[in-house]
């Protein structure tokens, strides 16, 4: 179990950026037991992080603090994504129209798809992010843009980018892939991928708009520190201060 000053922390990383699935359905004009429904049927992330009494914090991203395996138990405490309520939403004006679930569910990945290969085509770094995507020619391949497109939305799915992204569409998600991908490069061999202190000033304020913090005990490792904090350090160019 963490110690009370990380519990701490940790409680209000998630009070600032999500809300718990009553908020959620409070939020959206639905009873609780549908935010549970959704999720079931693949229309919204289910919880992002979870405190369980026992075992402490989890998160959809990373797992264990401790770095142990299995899932919470379902009294653990939970917060969910608070971009979900429009899904919500929508799924609610839908549903009075007498669309089922699982159609709702299609139809919201398939704009998805059809967003996220829009972006491929209008966002340059998608080819470092999404390779597979592009012909020789660098055209954007229809059939491999809907494979990617289904992997990313499996991944707000299950909660990765509900971690990572303020809000999840196609074109943020193109974006932040894109985004990172390029100033992870950079970092890793500026030699071979090089950008001018204003270039890398650029891209990094774009990515931070972009995305959460992070919780203090995945930032290091995750997209944020390993790019944002990274070069604002090697710039010499001060510091994020995601909580203070």
């Amino acid at each position: 179990m963490q110690a009370e000053p990380f519990d701490t922390a940790a409680r209000a990383y998630v009070a600032a950026h999500f809300w718990t699935p009553a908020a959620l359905a409070e939020a959206a004009g639905v009873e609780p037991g549908r935010v549970t429904e959704l999720a079931a049927a693949g229309i919204i992330p289910g919880p992002i992080y979870r405190r369980d009494p026992q075992r402490g914090w989890w998160s959809a991203l990373a797992g264990w603090v401790d770095g142990g395996d299995g899932t919470p138990d379902a009294g653990a405490e939970a917060w969910v994504s608070p971009w979900a309520v429009w899904s919500l939403r929508a799924a609610q004006l839908a549903g009075r129209e007498g669309v089922s679930d699982a159609v709702i569910a299609r139809r919201a990945q398939e704009s998805f798809g059809r967003d996220f290969t829009a972006a491929l085509a209008t966002i340059l770094p998608a080819r470092i992010a999404f390779p597979d995507c592009f012909d020789a020619e660098g055209r954007v391949d229809p059939a491999m843009a809907s494979v990617a497109a289904d992997t990313q939305w499996r991944g707000w799915l299950r909660g990765g980018y509900a971690v990572c992204l303020r809000a999840f569409t196609g074109e943020t998600c193109v974006q932040k892939e894109s985004l990172g991908a390029l100033l992870k490069r950079h970092v890793s061999a500026p030699d071979d991928w090089p950008m001018s202190a204003a270039e890398t000033l650029e891209a990094c304020a774009a990515l931070a708009a972009l995305m959460l913090p992070f919780a203090p005990w995945e930032r290091p490792v995750g997209t944020p520190g390993r790019t944002i904090d990274t070069l604002l350090a090697r710039h010499a160019l001060g510091r994020e201060r995601p909580y203070d």
